[in-house]
């Protein structure tokens, strides 16, 4: 009876913390009046609902969620992210996170994970 006390507790606090965060953007998106900033807020709350239905394990568990229903949300996130997709990188940017922060990746997936990438430099030594 105390795990699911506690399970229960903890549950109930995620969801007000889900529940003020969905609240945040629905505000935002009311308050801009630029329809191009709506239509992006409104892409990035339907993202962070289904993320969180896809992955709190509560609304199976409290069978508000059905396996089925699980399988739709994953094809609606999967949709979600290629409508997102063009828009990343202005995403990403609007936060200001200085460049010093990104890992090498985050600009050239490709040489990030070239094999020359990975091998010591010449005359540089390898940590035994």
């Amino acid at each position: 009876m105390h795990f699911f006390s506690y399970q229960l507790a903890e549950d109930l606090g995620r969801a007000f913390s889900d529940r003020a965060i969905l609240q945040t953007f629905l505000d935002a998106e009311v308050a801009v009046s630029s329809s191009l900033l709506k239509s992006m807020l409104s892409l990035l709350r339907s993202m962070h609902v289904l993320i969180i239905l896809e992955e709190c394990a509560s609304f199976l568990r409290y069978g508000y969620l059905s396996p089925d229903n699980a399988v739709g949300i994953r094809k609606e996130v999967t949709i979600l992210c290629s409508e997102l997709r063009p828009h990343a990188l202005a995403l990403v940017s609007s936060f200001g996170i200085p460049n010093a922060f990104f890992s090498p990746i985050a600009f050239n997936w490709i040489n990030a994970n070239s094999w020359s990438s990975v091998q010591p430099q010449q005359g540089a030594t390898v940590p035994l």
